[in-house]
């Protein structure tokens, strides 16, 4: 059964000189069928195979489910910022 809750980003991967960059399709997040969708649109529209390609990349909340907690160390450095 599908998760229908599962969010994807749609990555680009680009190949220039040697090095790869991996950019997230307009910046957004996608239920699994749109994502599928745009995926292959892009790939069927994609004319440079060679260094573009496109994946699906599940999106994971669990890093940030939990409320960040200062440390006193980071208390510390905002006190001492003059603003």
């Amino acid at each position: 059964m599908i998760d229908k809750d599962k969010k994807f980003f749609v990555v680009k991967k680009h190949k220039f000189l040697g090095t790869e960059s991996f950019e997230i399709h307009k910046g957004k997040m996608y239920d699994l069928t749109t994502a599928v969708k745009k995926l292959l649109a892009l790939d069927t529209l994609n004319e440079d195979r060679e260094n573009n390609s496109y994946h699906l990349q599940e999106v994971n909340f669990s890093m940030v489910d939990k409320p960040l907690v200062l440390t006193d160390e980071v208390k510390e450095e905002q006190s001492e910022m003059p603003f």
